[in-house]
C-alpha cells in the first residue's frame, strides 16, 4: 500500500470487502476477518480499518455484533444489467423540449420537494463557510472594485488559478486562453454561436443532458443524436458514419461523467474522436463540468488533452463543484477565442466581480481540492447505496447505469412503464425525479428516467427510492 494517499486507504479496504461480499466469498451470516487480520494483511493503522468496516456498515452490507466481530447481512446479488446502446434516428431534429423543461424545473423547486432527480450539489458538501467568509472580506477591502466593470475576459488571478486546475485535466494553456462566463451554459451558448448558424446541424450523444438540447432549441438549429453507450459514452463507429453521411456545424459531447448516464468515454475514444472531428472540420464543444468529481484519485483526461489544433471549445464551471449560485465558468476556445471574446462583450461585458475575486482567493489556499475529494468520496458511497436499493426493489427488467464519477444514475425502466406519469404521481408524494424523454430532442426514453444522490442522502434517499418502487 506504500504510495498511496491516507485519504483513500480506508476506501481501497472497503471496496476490497464489498466486492468479495457480491461475488459471494462472504456468505450472509459469515464473519469477516478480524480487525487486526486486516490492519496486517494491508498494513496499515487500526483506525483505517476500523474506519472501512464503519463505512460497510453505514452501506447496509455488515453489522457489528459486540464482542464478536462483523458479520454480513447482505448477500451477493447479481448485479443489474446496463441499459441497452441506445439507438437514435439517424436524421436531425428540430428540438422542442424547453418549455417542458423549464415547467418541470420550476414544479420541482416547490417547498418541501425531495429532489431526487436533480443535478445539484448538496449545500453541507459545498465549501460555504469558507465562501461566504472569503467574500465578506473582498466585500470590506475592495468595495471600489464594484464602481467598474471587471475585464471581459475575466479576472486575471481567477484565470491564472483556472490554468492549475486545466493542468489536472491534462490541459497546459494560459491565462489569456481563458474566458471567465456566466456559468457552463452560458460557456455552451457562446461556443455554439461561434461555430454555427440557425438551422445548421449540431451531432450530441443520446441522451444528452436538456440544457444542452435547449441552447439548440433556442438558436434555431437541429439535432442529430448519435447512438452512446451507458459506459463508454458515444459509438465513435457511428459518429463516423454520421460524419461521411451529411454535413455537421458541430458536436456537443460530454466525455467524463456524462450528464444523464454517468458514461466516461475511455481515453483512446477521446483521443479518436478529436482527430476524427478535426479530419472533418467539426468544432468540438466539450461540456466539462463533472470531470473533477472522480470516484478515483485522479481525475479523467479532458478531450481538449488531445487537441492540437486549436478544434475544441472546453467549457466547464464550478457549480457542481463549489457553488452553484457563484455563477462562474469558463471556456478554453481554442481558434475561436477572439469571437467569443467578443461576443461575451457583447452580451453582457464581463461577469460580475465579487464571485470571481472570492473564487481567485479560494482556489489560491487550496480549497477546491479539498472539497472536490471530499465530495467525491461521499458521492461514491450515496451512489453505491443508490444503485443497490434500485437493485433490490424496483420491477424486474430496470437495468441502470455504473458512472465512476459524479453524482447522476439514469435508469431504463420496463417498457411498460411512464416515466412522465411516474413524475407526475411522484410529485403528488413530493418526489422530484427527471423523466427520460427530457434528454432527446426525438421524444425517445419514455421509459427511462435520471436519479441523483447529489442533494438526497440516507434515510431519506431510501424512503424515497421505496415510494418510486411502489408507485411503479
Amino acid at each position: 500500500m506504500s504510495g498511496t494517499s491516507d485519504t483513500y486507504l480506508y476506501e481501497q479496504i472497503a471496496n476490497d470487502l464489498s466486492r468479495a461480499i457480491h461475488k459471494g466469498v462472504y456468505d450472509v451470516a459469515q464473519k469477516l476477518p478480524s480487525l487486526r487480520y486486516i490492519r496486517e494483511q494491508y498494513e496499515v493503522s487500526m483506525a483505517t480499518v476500523i474506519q472501512a468496516y464503519q463505512c460497510l456498515e453505514q452501506e447496509g452490507l455488515i453489522e457489528s455484533r459486540p464482542k464478536s466481530g462483523y458479520f454480513v447481512i447482505q448477500g451477493a446479488k447479481e448485479p443489474l444489467d446496463e441499459p441497452v446502446v441506445t439507438q437514435p434516428k439517424s436524421s436531425p431534429t428540430h428540438v422542442n423540449v424547453g418549455h417542458l423543461a423549464m415547467s418541470l424545473i420550476n414544479e420541482t423547486r416547490q417547498l418541501g420537494m425531495v429532489k431526487l432527480g436533480a443535478a445539484v450539489p448538496q449545500p453541507e458538501l459545498l465549501p460555504l463557510g469558507s465562501l461566504s467568509r472569503i467574500m465578506a472580506g473582498i466585500a470590506r477591502r475592495k468595495n471600489r472594485a464594484l464602481a467598474s466593470y471587471e475585464q471581459s475576459q475575466g479576472n486575471p488571478e481567477l484565470r491564472k488559478q483556472i490554468v492549475h486546475l486545466m493542468r489536472e485535466s491534462g490541459v497546459r494553456c494560459t491565462a489569456d486562453d481563458i474566458i471567465i462566463t456566466n456559468g457552463c451554459l452560458e460557456a455552451l451558448s457562446l461556443a455554439l454561436r461561434a461555430v454555427a448558424k440557425m438551422g445548421e446541424t449540431i451531432a450530441i450523444e443520446s441522451p444528452t443532458y436538456f440544457g444542452v438540447l435547449q441552447v439548440i432549441e433556442s438558436l434555431g438549429m437541429k439535432a442529430l443524436e448519435i447512438s452512446t453507450h451507458a459506459s463508454t459514452g458515444i459509438d465513435v463507429q457511428a459518429l463516423t458514419q454520421a460524419l461521411k453521411a451529411r454535413k455537421m456545424a458541430a458536436c456537443v459531447l460530454m466525455p467524463s461523467f456524462n450528464n444523464p448516464l454517468g458514461s466516461t468515454m475511455p481515453e483512446d475514444n477521446k483521443q479518436q474522436v478529436v482527430a476524427l472531428l478535426a479530419k472533418y472540420n467539426v468544432p468540438l464543444i466539450e461540456d466539462d463540468v463533472y470531470g473533477a468529481l472522480s470516484y478515483e484519485p485522479k481525475r479523467p483526461k479532458s478531450a481538449k488533452a488531445y487537441d492540437l489544433q486549436g478544434n475544441v471549445l472546453y467549457c466547464s464551471s464550478f457549480s457542481k463543484t463549489v457553488a452553484p449560485g457563484l455563477r462562474v465558468g469558463w471556456i478554453l476556445a481554442g481558434r475561436y477565442q477572439e469571437q467569443i471574446k467578443y461576443q461575451k462583450f457583447l452580451d453582457n461585458i464581463s461577469t460580475a466581480i465579487h464571485p470571481q475575486l472570492t473564487l481567485a482567493e479560494f482556489l489560491s489556499k487550496g480549497g477546491y481540492r479539498r472539497c472536490v475529494r471530499h465530495s467525491a468520496r461521499i458521492y461514491r458511497q450515496r451512489m453505491e447505496q443508490l444503485r443497490r436499493w434500485v437493485s433490490d426493489i424496483f420491477p424486474q427488467g430496470t437495468r441502470i447505469t455504473n458512472p465512476k464519477g459524479g453524482f447522476l444514475l439514469w435508469v431504463e425502466l420496463p417498457k411498460t412503464c411512464d416515466s412522465m406519469e411516474l413524475y407526475r404521481q411522484a410529485m403528488d408524494k413530493k418526489i422530484a425525479i427527471t423523466p427520460g424523454m427530457l434528454f432527446s430532442a426525438q421524444g425517445q426514453y419514455k421509459n427511462h428516467l435520471r436519479l441523483s444522490c447529489g442533494a438526497v442522502e440516507g434515510e431519506q434517499a431510501r424512503k424515497s427510492i421505496i415510494m418510486l418502487a411502489k408507485l411503479l
